[in-house]
C-alpha cells in the first residue's frame, strides 16, 4: 500500500480508530528519537556530537539513495529476472552507498571517526531505520482490513463537501441478457470545471489508471450505468473552482431514491452509421456486431484505444454516437453490453438489436 493510499485509509476511519493509529506513530517516533538521543550522548561524552549528527544529516541523504539503488533498476527488468537484480543490488551496490557515504563523511568530520566507527555507525543507522520499516510492514495486514472495511460501507464522509451536480433520479432498466441494471446521470453547474472522476475498489483509490465501465464523462457531466448484481459506483469527483483551486467530493448513487415505478426496457435506434441508446452508455463496456454482405458477423470492441486519426470527445455512448469506420461497408446488426460481476466468471452480456429500437429520449 503506497502512502496516498495509507493517507485515504486514515481519513476514511472514525475519528476513535484515527486516534489509535496516530498514538502508534507517535510510539514509532520516540522510540526513533529515543534511539538518535542515546547515540547522541555517547558521543556526546567524548566531544564529538557535532561530527555525530553531520554523519547522521548524512545517512538522511544516502537513506532514498540506497533505495533508489535497490528499486529502480529490479522494477525496469520484468520477471523474475528483476527479483535476481534486486539481490544484487542488495549485496553488492546499496552496502558500497551505504557504507561508503558514511566512511567518507566520518573521515572528513573534525574531529572525525575511523573507518571501523564509520562502519559502526552504518550499522546503527540501519537498526534504527529498522524501527520505522518494520512498524510500517507491521501496519500492512491492518491497514488493507480496514481498507476493505471502508470498501464495503456507503455513507459518504461527514465532511464531504457539496457536489456542484445536479443528480438525477437513478432510472431502472430491463436488458435482455442482463436483466435489471441501473442508470444515473450526474449534471454539472454552470462553470464546474471537470478534472478527474475516480472510482473507489475494495477500499481503494487505484493510483493508476484502469478501465472504468461504471461512468463516462460527457463534457463536464457524469454518467453512471451499473448492473443490480453490481455495487453502486462509489466515485470521487475533482474539479476546478471559480478561485482556480481544485476541490474534491465523494458521490455514490442513493438507491433509496431509485425509481419506484416498473423497470423500463433499455433500447436504443439503430442507424447506418451508429446507434442512439435511450441513456448513455460507458464505451468501455459496448461491442458493435456488425455486418456485411458476404462476410462473417465481426465484434468491434468500443473500449479499445483509438485508432490512427480518431479523435474521441468523450467515452460515452449516447444519442448522436457514429462508428469511426461506417464507411467500411458494415452495418450494426446488434449491440452488446457487458457487465463485470464482483464475484467473478463469465460476465453478464446484454444485448440490442434494432427490433427493440425506439427513439432515443
Amino acid at each position: 500500500m503506497d502512502w496516498t493510499q495509507i493517507l485515504d485509509t486514515l481519513n476514511a476511519m472514525a475519528p476513535a480508530e484515527r486516534r489509535q493509529w496516530a498514538l502508534a506513530a507517535a510510539g514509532v517516533a520516540v522510540a526513533v528519537t529515543g534511539l538518535l538521543w542515546l547515540e547522541s550522548r555517547i558521543f556526546g561524552r567524548r566531544g564529538r556530537v557535532g561530527s555525530w549528527l553531520a554523519v547522521r544529516i548524512a545517512s538522511l541523504i544516502a537513506a532514498p539513495l540506497t533505495f533508489a539503488v535497490l528499486v529502480v533498476p529490479a522494477q525496469a527488468v520484468s520477471g523474475m529476472e528483476g527479483l535476481a537484480v534486486f539481490y544484487l543490488s542488495l549485496f553488492t551496490a546499496a552496502p558500497l552507498l551505504w557504507f561508503g557515504c558514511h566512511i567518507v563523511c566520518g573521515s572528513l568530520m573534525s574531529p572525525g571517526f575511523s573507518r571501523n566507527e564509520s562502519i559502526a555507525l552504518g550499522f546503527s543507522g540501519l537498526a534504527i531505520l529498522a524501527v520505522p520499516l518494520t512498524a510500517y510492514f507491521a501496519a500492512q495486514n491492518p491497514l488493507h482490513a480496514a481498507a476493505r472495511q471502508i470498501g464495503l460501507r456507503r455513507e459518504l464522509p461527514a465532511d464531504n463537501p457539496p457536489l456542484p451536480y445536479r443528480a438525477e433520479p437513478v432510472t431502472s432498466y430491463t436488458l435482455p441478457g442482463a436483466g435489471l441494471i441501473y442508470t444515473q446521470s450526474l449534471r454539472a453547474e454552470p462553470g464546474v470545471r471537470l478534472q478527474r472522476v475516480e472510482q473507489r475498489l475494495g477500499g481503494y483509490w487505484p493510483a493508476y489508471d484502469i478501465e472504468h465501465p461504471d461512468y463516462c464523462t460527457l463534457g463536464n457531466d457524469v454518467h453512471l450505468m451499473w448492473s443490480a448484481q453490481e455495487p453502486p459506483p462509489y466515485l470521487r469527483l475533482s474539479w476546478r473552482q471559480s478561485d482556480g483551486r481544485t476541490a474534491k467530493a465523494e458521490f455514490t448513487p442513493d438507491m433509496a431514491s431509485a425509481d419506484k415505478s416498473a423497470p423500463q426496457i433499455f433500447s436504443a435506434n439503430f442507424r447506418e452509421d451508429g446507434l442512439d441508446p435511450v441513456a448513455p452508455i460507458p464505451r468501455v463496456r459496448m461491442q458493435l456486431i456488425l455486418r456485411k454482405e458476404g462476410l462473417p458477423d465481426y465484434t468491434e470492441m468500443l473500449g479499445n484505444p483509438p485508432e490512427a486519426g480518431e479523435q474521441r470527445t468523450t467515452d460515452c455512448v449516447t444519442a448522436g454516437f457514429e462508428r469511426w469506420r461506417h464507411s467500411d461497408g458494415r452495418r450494426i446488426r446488434a449491440a452488446g453490453v457487458m457487465f463485470y460481476l464482483p464475484s467473478g466468471g463469465l460476465p453478464l452480456r446484454g444485448v440490442l438489436e434494432p427490433s427493440q429500437s425506439q427513439p432515443a429520449h
